[in-house]
């Protein structure tokens, strides 16, 4: 068997799973290079405020920041303390339930989603809008929200 594919490996629906993580990794790891050049905190935390600050109200429960960051309940209370001794976000009492909290921007969370917010952005534009026309931009979005949902 020594030099021959294990025929499990050589079954096509790794290449569309492959492509699909090996992009994703490339992106993610441009944007986020850019963003430590730009001297942003460490990624969960921008990704926290970008969230918050994409959110009405620029607020949101625990339970839902764990589900759009995709992460455990345990490893967002870090990232929210994390961000929290910085002074980027704060806990405060949820307004539809007094019992629940909420995790909402500060001023200053609010002006480093902005500024980072920016370089992000820019990146996204070189690293993926400038690769793509317009038609293949919305085909992908519309498959990532088909794949998401």
């Amino acid at each position: 068997m020594a030099g021959r594919p294990d025929a499990l490996f050589t079954d096509p629906r790794w290449d569309t799973f492959g492509l699909f993580r090996e992009a994703y990794l490339a992106l993610d790891s441009r944007i986020e290079g850019d963003l430590a050049r730009a001297g942003a905190p460490e990624r969960a935390i921008t990704d926290l405020i970008f969230r918050l600050a994409r959110t009405p109200g620029h607020a949101l429960r625990p339970g839902v920041i764990t589900r759009a960051l995709s992460t455990t309940t345990t490893r967002t209370t870090r990232i929210i303390d994390q961000a929290e001794a910085v002074g980027l976000v704060e806990r405060r009492a949820d307004p539809a339930d007094r019992r629940a909290f909420q995790v909402a921007l500060t001023d200053a969370g609010l002006q480093a989603a902005r500024s980072y917010g920016q370089v992000a952005l820019e990146s996204a534009q070189r690293h993926l809008h400038d690769r793509l026309t317009e038609k293949q931009t919305k085909t992908l979005e519309d498959l990532l929200r088909r794949l998401r949902d």
